[in-house]
Formats: structure tokens, C-alpha cells, sequence
């Protein structure tokens, strides 16, 4: 059995290549695709409560087999996924779940993000918009700028607490010094909104905050000067939602689109996005669908808005967790235990 920390889970994707990412892309991919044939392989999660905290745990079988366990409290999220034989059930890893689940989340988005930005077309001088300075903002970031090298011009990064743009934004200006990094707070919705400007040559934004109350609104997106692709996986409860309906309704269902989910049955229930603006089953399309031949990839591309809304499933911890046990063993990283 393998035992990854956090610094060895940081340190496998840090250096991580455009071919590197596609390999995790890959794996991504056949875990949703596996899902979508047999959702049974994810049984219902089992969450416990206490004063303290609450706790969740969340198991996928199929080809890959394993757990994903996670507490909340006062001191955030902390949890692990575990790797089992799916044959007699021995422990093959367990990881940390820190960076794996900020990275696989940003991973998915990035499904859909290729398949309306093809990788082979050529882009410059553009913007990318970030909403949140957390783990999950951080990796969106990079991935885009791994996928998409020379493609951003200018990243901006826009949080409730200004300073903690700030602090990201030096981070990010020592790792890309060809790319301008830019911090501002949230959209405060005035005319004299500093973001506005921005939006003119955004053409990616993700947004990475529990919020009810939406970062993307109507009134910046129509600043939009090209085609944009919203990226949201920050609200997780009903009630938040990250994207003002308008959004939703006018530039993409009511244009014949559909919004992009990584599963329709937990969107439904889970994602507040489409529960408080009444958005349908058949309003989305799964990112599974995107890449079968029946798929109208022409349409899709020439959309002038694509939404993706991510809620997370455990099965995509699972499996890009077996390849993260599968890279460190290469490197002889980790902490081997033969006789567990």
C-alpha cells in the first residue's frame, strides 16, 4: 500500500505538461463515461453530523474501486481518498485529498473547455476571469495556462477580500511573468464596475465561490466582446448559486443551448443554479454526450456562451487518484507499507 501526502500529490502535478494533462483528461473522461453506462456504481452517500463537524463518505466501484472521505468544520475541509483491489479488497493507496480534489475538479472543467476551444486552433491577447483565490481557483488558473500557453494575456482575479487577489496574483506573476495578473473585489453591479472593462476580452471565466448571491451576472457577460466559457463549481447547496439566471436563460437555453454538468441527476438535486432558476432535465447535456459521434459539435462551438456547472462525483477522485498512485510509484514517491 501507498501512502501520498499533500506535498507529494502537489509535486506530481506541478510540472505537470500539456500531454501530461491530457493523460489525466483521458482518465477523467472513461470515470464519467463508466458512470453515465452504470450509475450504480456510486451508491448513496452517507453523511453524519456532530457539533463539531459534519462528515462525509462517498465509495465508487467499477473499474476502479475505492472511497472518498470528507469532514467539514471551523478549520475547513479535510479528507482522503482511498485506492482498493477491486478483486479482494486490499488497500493499494491512500491519499491525501487536499490538491487531488481542487485538481480533479478543474480537470472536468477542462473537458468540456477543450471541446469549444479546441486545443489545435491558434488564440492570443485574451483575458481569463477567475472568481475565488482557493485551491480550486488556483488549478482552473493552471490548467488553462498549461492547455492554452500564450492564449491569456491577462488573468483576472476577483475575490471578496481584495488583499488575498493580491497575495494570489504575486504567486501567480513568479510561476507565468509572460502574463499580466490582475486583482480586484467582486462585481459591486454600478455602471463604474471596474470589471466591466475587463469582460471585454474575456473568454474564459470560472467562478470558485459558495455564494448566493452570483459573481456572473447578466451585466458583465454583456460586455462580452467574443465567445465566453463560464466554468462554475463553487456553490454546492441549493440555495447558492454563482450564476444570475439571466445568464442561464437568455444566453444559452433560450439560444437553443444546453449547460454542460458533469452528472444530470446530482445537478438536479444539488446544484442551486438550475433548482432556484427552474432549469430542466432536458435544458442539460452531460459531459459524456459531448464527446459522442451523435454530437452536434459544429453547434456547440459556434455557441456564443457555454456554462459548465460541476457538483463533483467520488468517482472522479477515484480514478485520477489510481493514476496519481500510478505516478508516484513511477517516481518512487510516497510511503511504501508491504506489510499492511
Amino acid at each position: 500500500m501507498l501512502v501520498v501526502n499533500e506535498s507529494v500529490v502537489t509535486s506530481l502535478f506541478a510540472n505537470l505538461t500539456r500531454a501530461g494533462v491530457k493523460q489525466y483528461q483521458d482518465t477523467l473522461l472513461r470515470a464519467l463515461q463508466e458512470y453515465e453506462k452504470h450509475p450504480e456504481i456510486i451508491p448513496p452517500r452517507i453523511v453524519t453530523s456532530t457539533e463539531q463537524c459534519v462528515h462525509l463518505f462517498m465509495a465508487s466501484t467499477g473499474t476502479h474501486v475505492g472511497m472518498k472521505a470528507i469532514t467539514g468544520s471551523k478549520e475547513g475541509f479535510k479528507g482522503i481518498t482511498t485506492i482498493l483491489d477491486k478483486d479482494n479488497g486490499y488497500p493499494l493507496g491512500i491519499i491525501n485529498g487536499a490538491t487531488l480534489t481542487a485538481f480533479r475538479t478543474a480537470l472536468c472543467n477542462t473537458l468540456p473547455l477543450v471541446k469549444y476551444y479546441p486545443l489545435e486552433h491558434t488564440y492570443e491577447n485574451e483575458t481569463l476571469v477567475v472568481f475565488g483565490v482557493g485551491d480550486q481557483a488556483v488549478w482552473h488558473v493552471r490548467l488553462s495556462l498549461i492547455l492554452y500557453p500564450g492564449r491569456f494575456s491577462k488573468v483576472v482575479v476577483s475575490n471578496r477580500t481584495v488583499s488575498k487577489a493580491v497575495k494570489l496574483c504575486e504567486l501567480f506573476g513568479h510561476e507565468y511573468p509572460n502574463v499580466e495578473f490582475l486583482p480586484y473585489g467582486l462585481s459591486t453591479g454600478e455602471d463604474d464596475d471596474p470589471l466591466l472593462k475587463e469582460f471585454e476580452k474575456t473568454t474564459v471565466v470560472f467562478t470558485c465561490i459558495p455564494t448566493s448571491k452570483p459573481t456572473v451576472t447578466r451585466k458583465l457577460m454583456q460586455n462580452c466582446k467574443r465567445h465566453c466559457f463560464i466554468g462554475a463549481i463553487g456553490s454546492y447547496k441549493p440555495h447558492m448559486t454563482e450564476i444570475e439566471g439571466a445568464v442561464l436563460h437568455d444566453l444559452v437555453l433560450n439560444k437553443g443551448g444546453k449547460i454542460v454538468v458533469d452528472s444530470v441527476e446530482h445537478c438536479l438535486h444539488e446544484a442551486g443554479e438550475l433548482i432556484i432558476n427552474d432549469i430542466k432535465e432536458s435544458d442539460l447535456v452531460d459531459i459524456p454526450s459531448l464527446y459522442t459521434s451523435q454530437f452536434d459539435d459544429a453547434s456547440f462551438k459556434e455557441s456564443e456562451v457555454v456554462v459548465s456547472k460541476l457538483v463533483g462525483l467520488c468517482i472522479m477522485d477515484v480514478w485520477v487518484g489510481n493514476q496519481c498512485l500510478e505516478e508516484a510509484r513511477k517516481a518512487g514517491k510516497g510511503i511504501e507499507i508491504d506489510d499492511f
